[in-house]
């Protein structure tokens, strides 16, 4: 091995790379948040309308409205992970509150010619949660989060003045530190890299990161009702996305060897990333019969525009090789971090939605409640992410991150189901279920999201209040990183989500 002295300065302007195939899951593979109404229904409000969170699911049902409404959401969040990572297992628990939705609708009752009314809706929607705490670990032998910068060093054929400089988020890091190291052949000339952790004997490691943010929606919509049978809507959907990911990861020497050249590592990485961009939905209703609703509604892929910064720190021990190096990109890029801008195109989505309303057998024209039930198709491979400056090496790099997004995904259709009883005077019961699937293609990452909620209503021709409970539970696979060359080692993650809401409304 050949020890290479570090006395390079370079300069502030880096472009960093540092998207990962779970980014355009992120933004696709979720529980959608919506009014207190549509929480306790399992979401399944497609075909149903009448609320304002129609207008981030079926626009067609703002066509039910014939008089105004505001509307405020606020939410409490509590969840609790548990993780089995390589046999060892570990929780973390977290707790959230803010606003789920807000917003109003102006509502034209007065008839115009084939429109029976119509109606304007502006609404802010928090359709995804990002607040939550990932911490587990255990003993692996098998492999390192040192051989992710191995494989890059060795795949780029980076010389040794390339790899002091040109990964200085990562890979720049672990050379400095000698976490990576040079090979030499007898003459003492470099021939490749090599990593000091000792995977054969193992490593005890350590991932902990905790994420905060949110996927919010701005959506103007509009739905007209005809000859109350046929409801049209559409919506301009202005997507909003805050993400932030603080991590510290570890790899301690399990055997405790002196002498083997590694007593452990550790690597802190601060990532934030702010999204803007556009979207559209186009929905339709049907009621063939008074007591039957059909819809079909279409949400078009949202286009957005990103901008990531990125900082990371690390300190490796080596003991007698090289002892405790530290290295940082704030110290090799002047104290700027490192940025990225670029745009990600998510999956469509198609949702096919009907209802049934029954009545009391003792007043049949009254309606008594009614069950829906929405199917909605989604192709989570189709996420697709571009450079907004061109380049050869961009180009390639995600050219290379699309395959492995359409490798490790596939479509797949979603289930929800909700009914709502009217009780004595102006009470309703509600409950609800939602069913996603994994995204999976590999069929040994057990991945599923299941929703249980219920909740009551209290109905006025003026006010309204709802109060909701929702149980989710999340079943996934977090990788802590990810290799080429050999099976991708995770954790496995069970979920457990409960969600409060309350919504309350006035109608003028």
């Amino acid at each position: 091995m050949k020890k290479i002295f570090l006395l390079i300065l370079i300069g502030t302007s880096v472009i960093m790379y540092a998207q990962e195939p779970e980014d355009g899951l992120r933004l696709s593979w979720f529980t959608p948040s919506g009014t207190a109404r549509s929480n306790a229904l399992g979401g399944a409000m497609g075909s149903l309308g009448g609320d304002l969170s129609s207008n981030h699911i079926n626009p067609a049902g703002l066509g039910f409205y014939k008089s105004s409404e505001l509307l405020l959401t606020p939410k409490f969040l509590v969840q609790t992970n548990n993780f089995n990572y390589r046999g060892y297992t570990s929780s973390s628990t977290d707790s959230k509150s803010n606003f789920g939705s807000v917003g109003f609708v102006f509502a034209d009752g007065q008839r115009r010619n084939n429109w029976t009314s119509t109606a304007f809706s502006i609404t802010y929607n928090q359709i995804a949660n990002y607040n939550n705490q990932f911490s587990f670990g255990g003993k692996n032998n098998f492999s390192s989060f040192s051989e992710k910068y191995l494989e890059e060093l060795i795949g780029d054929r980076a010389d040794t003045n390339a790899a002091l400089s040109n990964y200085i988020f990562g890979s720049s890091l672990a050379y400095r530190t000698y976490l990576i190291d040079t090979t030499a052949n007898a003459k003492g000339a470099v021939t490749g890299y090599q990593s000091l952790v000792p995977i054969s004997t193992g490593v005890n490691q350590s991932y902990n990161a905790y994420t905060t943010g949110s996927y919010d929606e701005l959506a103007f919509g509009w739905g007209g009702n005809m000859e109350d049978k046929l409801y049209l809507g559409g919506s301009l959907v202005l997507p909003m996305i805050n993400y932030t990911k603080r991590l510290t990861y570890s790899e301690v020497d399990a055997t405790s060897n002196p002498d083997n050249n590694f007593g452990g590592f550790i690597v802190d990485e601060n990532f934030s990333s702010r999204g803007w961009g556009i979207g559209a939905k186009l929905g339709i209703i049907y009621k063939p019969e008074s007591f039957l609703r059909v819809g079909f509604t279409l949400h078009t892929p949202q286009v957005i525009t990103f901008r990531d910064q990125v900082s990371a720190s690390m300190t490796t021990n080596t003991e007698k090789y090289a002892g405790i190096q530290s290295a940082s990109s704030s110290e090799l890029n002047n104290g700027y971090p490192g940025t990225s801008e670029y745009t990600v195109s998510t999956p469509m989505k198609a949702i096919l939605s009907t209802s049934y309303f029954f009545a009391s057998p003792s007043k049949p024209t009254q309606p008594l409640g009614f069950i829906a039930a929405d199917l909605e198709f989604i192709n989570y491979a189709a996420t697709r992410f571009y450079a907004n400056n061109y380049d050869q090496a961009t180009s390639d790099y995600y050219n290379a991150l699309n395959a492995t997004v359409k490798a490790a995904y596939k479509n797949n259709i979603n289930f929800k189901i909700g009914s709502e009883i009217k009780l004595n005077g102006n009470w309703m019961l509600r409950g609800g279920a939602a069913y996603y699937g994994t995204p999976y293609k590999d069929e040994s990452l057990k991945a599923s999201r299941m929703v249980l909620s219920g909740g009551i209503g209290y109905r006025t021709n003026r006010n309204f209040i709802d109060f909701t409970i929702v149980s989710s539970t999340t079943k996934d696979a977090i990788f802590p990183y990810r290799l080429n060359d050999k099976p991708n080692t995770y954790a496995s993650l069970t979920g457990n989500q409960l969600l409060f809401n309350i919504g309350y409304g006035i109608r003028f």
